[in-house]
């Protein structure tokens, strides 16, 4: 079976399977099954491509086919070999995974299918961002032992409004809710997020619905010289999480060296982290 059509099989199966239930182990199989169909295709059809990194202290590498360059890995937490995936995911299954090792497999997990998706269904354009969100929907969801909604519910004088958002997850068992913002990056928008943050403080009360941002790096690859440089904002992360609303945790699978002194210089304000601390 043709590799485009074997990927395209694999991201509805795991869109369909997070329409019925974002969490648990079917869901998660699912995703595990496209995760492992494409780390075969990259090794075995694609071109591995060295990429030139601006980012200090990280290396960075990609796949091509027919000319066409997908985006960043790092090198460094980027497991392309399939039996070493495997191993990582059976003892992450078995809670006797290490940290380090755990955020290789998040890592890999959220990223193969995206290359893969750059490189053999290129009409697919919408795909890397949804497979993320029904990747990170499943994380949650599993971890908690909650389902989401993206409808939230907003009371205007007599009129009950609803405003669409990434993830909600509703106050269970004397805890606070979730609202979950989930981007591959920030470069766009990412001012929404903290702006359904403060609707969701005004509408139910501080401390109703936690924040909780979830991201998968700030790199950009610049196709022509396939230079990767890192795009921050800090002063603007700074002034919206003073002014504007608070996001209780941010996590990153790359986590920008930026955004992770900024964090360290305003512990009172911002908590910036890897993926893996959110595992327990």
């Amino acid at each position: 079976m043709p590799a485009k059509k074997i990927l395209h099989d694999g991201y509805n199966a795991v869109k369909a399977a997070c329409a019925q239930n974002h969490g648990g182990a079917r869901t998660r199989a699912i995703i595990k099954d496209l995760c492992r169909s494409t780390l075969r295709f990259l090794t075995a059809d694609a071109e591995l491509v060295k990429l030139v990194s601006r980012v200090p202290n990280k290396s960075y590498i990609s796949y091509r086919t027919d000319g066409a360059v997908a985006r960043p890995a790092n090198e460094a937490l980027f497991v392309p070999d399939l039996a070493a995936f495997d191993a990582h995911w059976e003892n992450w299954e078995k809670g006797a995974i290490s940290k380090p090792d755990l955020l290789k497999l998040l890592y890999t997990a959220a990223l193969a299918p995206c290359l893969g998706m750059e490189l053999f269904d290129k009409q697919n354009k919408k795909g890397p961002a949804t497979f993320f969100e029904c990747f990170i929907g499943n994380l949650v969801a599993t971890q908690i032992g909650r389902e989401p909604t993206r409808n939230a519910r907003l009371k205007i004088g007599d009129a009950a409004l609803r405003l669409t958002m990434d993830f909600l997850f509703d106050p269970a068992d004397g805890k606070p809710g979730l609202h979950v913002p989930v981007k591959m990056s920030t470069r766009e928008r990412v001012v929404q997020a903290w702006s359904h943050q403060r609707l969701l403080d005004s509408a139910y009360g501080d401390n109703h619905y936690l924040g909780l941002m979830i991201l998968f790096s700030e790199t950009k690859l610049d196709s022509r010289n396939l230079e990767v440089v890192e795009i921050c904002v800090p002063d603007q992360w700074l002034a919206y999480q003073t002014y504007l609303a608070k996001m209780d945790n941010i996590f990153y699978f790359d986590l920008p060296d930026r955004y992770a002194k900024m964090a360290a210089a305003y512990p009172d304000i911002m908590k910036v982290a890897t993926i893996e601390q959110f595992i327990q």
